[in-house]
């Protein structure tokens, strides 16, 4: 009887075993996945943008080397607020500026930033050199140009360059000398007739005109013992014979490439001109700011036709015995040739923020205020003529009215650097004598 029991055991057990078995086999899970616990995302600390997207960038000026020492003066102080950014600076001689941005543009060599004439801006961006810079005008930028001055840079509704300064033709004369020759008290600006009195006592000092002309150097200055010049000019410079024709006629010169060539005919502009065809001999031709300032401390020249930053050397005056008077009358003048220089970026720049960023702070009011002070030549913001307290509050008195520099030249666009090249051609062989007068306007028509 026991063993029947314990048989039965067994068998009962053994048959649990078996009915249990599967179940155990199916509890264990062959994989056990992952369970995700979801976690802050860590955070992301970017790099400053000077380290993380470095600029280099290039920029070609055509400046003389005292401004161009100044301009890397002031990148250095850029660089210290834009380590992202790498600048090289290239100077350009003035004299061959135009051949050079327009050559290396050609051949898409140009610089990211250059700065040119702004009377070219707009030549350079209809020929697609250029890329608009709206982007560099900051805050109230635009608003404070003078319409002088943002008017050349402006073409096809877009601005194509950023004004940095600019730097008109004005007269110094020799003030003794002038009362010399007519009289005490003296008016500025003179008449046309005046300007023939004083051209015929300088004839008188040469004696014969045709000697002295041909002992005329293009660069060299007479002892103040010898004959007097009524006239000291650039014969290089378009510029140079367009201010001395604004200050002689009291008319603007604007306007030549649009009257048919008329004003060369019986008119104030045509009577100036023919003034100085017939008095070419008593003339002094310099073309160097050092030979002017021989020419005026010799006490030998009357007058002399300058750009105002040189006219402002010209008056820490060198020579006690010459009293010098500056002469900017023309410049009440509805339009005079402002002579202004723009940044403007190239349209094969790979660096089009760093070069908008460069442009914008080299143009500040605080960069212009330190180049009119140091340089002379003159700030673009109608602010800061109205903040100055010195001699720029009263330079442009009328600056809010319709004189220069308020009102637009009407000879703009892409056309006007050409024909001043012309007219640089004409006025060279003018003044050297290989043009009469008639061969003059049978080249300007």
């Amino acid at each position: 009887m026991a063993r029947r029991k314990i048989a039965l055991i067994l068998i009962l057990v053994g048959m649990m075993v078996l009915i249990l078995s599967p179940w155990k086999e199916t509890s264990r899970p062959q994989t056990v996945p992952a369970v995700a616990i979801p976690q802050a995302e860590p955070a992301i600390v970017s790099e400053p943008a000077e380290l993380a997207m470095p600029a280099r960038l290039s920029v070609a000026v055509a400046m003389e080397e005292e401004a161009f020492q100044m301009l890397a003066e002031q990148n250095v102080e850029f660089r210290k607020r834009h380590r992202d950014i790498t600048v090289a600076l290239t100077r350009v001689e003035p004299d061959n500026a135009y051949r050079y941005f327009q050559r290396a543009s050609e051949m898409e060599e140009a610089a990211d930033v250059m700065l040119l004439s702004s009377d070219w801006v707009s030549e350079f961006a209809a020929s697609g050199y250029l890329l608009p810079v709206e982007a560099a005008f900051v805050g109230k930028a635009e608003a404070e140009q003078f319409d002088a001055l943002i008017a050349p840079v402006k073409w096809n509704d877009y601005k194509w360059g950023v004004p940095l300064d600019f730097d008109p033709y004005v007269l110094v004369w020799n003030e003794t000398l002038l009362e010399q020759w007519l009289g005490n008290g003296v008016s500025l600006p003179l008449t046309i007739e005046q300007w023939g009195a004083v051209a015929t006592k300088s004839a008188e000092t040469f004696g014969n005109p045709v000697i002295a002309a041909g002992q005329q150097d293009a660069d060299a200055s007479q002892p103040a013992s010898g004959p007097i010049s009524w006239l000291s000019i650039d014969p290089n410079d378009p510029y140079a014979l367009l201010s001395w024709l604004e200050n002689a006629a009291g008319t603007r010169t604007d306007t030549l490439w649009t009257d048919g060539g008329e004003s060369w005919a019986a008119s104030p502009l045509g009577n100036a001109l023919e003034l100085v065809d017939a008095y070419r001999a008593g003339m002094r031709f310099a073309s160097s700011a050092a030979t002017v300032r021989d020419q005026m401390y010799g006490g030998d020249t009357l007058v002399a036709a300058v750009p105002y930053s040189v006219a402002m050397e010209l008056m820490d005056n060198g020579n006690p015995s010459v009293k010098l008077k500056l002469d900017h009358s023309s410049w009440r003048l509805p339009y005079v040739w402002p002579r202004g220089t723009s940044y403007v970026m190239s349209s094969g720049t790979a660096v089009e923020e760093a070069a908008m960023t460069w442009i914008s702070e080299m143009t500040d009011a605080s960069i212009q205020s330190a180049n009119e002070k140091r340089l002379n030549r003159l700030p673009v913001y109608r602010s800061i003529y109205d903040g100055d307290t010195g001699s720029l509050s009263n330079l442009l008195p009328s600056r809010g009215g319709q004189s220069f520099p308020n009102q637009a030249s009407s000879m703009d666009g892409p056309e006007l650097a050409g024909r001043l090249l012309k007219l640089k051609s004409l006025w060279q062989q003018f003044a050297s004598s290989q043009l009469s007068i008639e061969e003059w306007k049978q080249n300007w028509s």
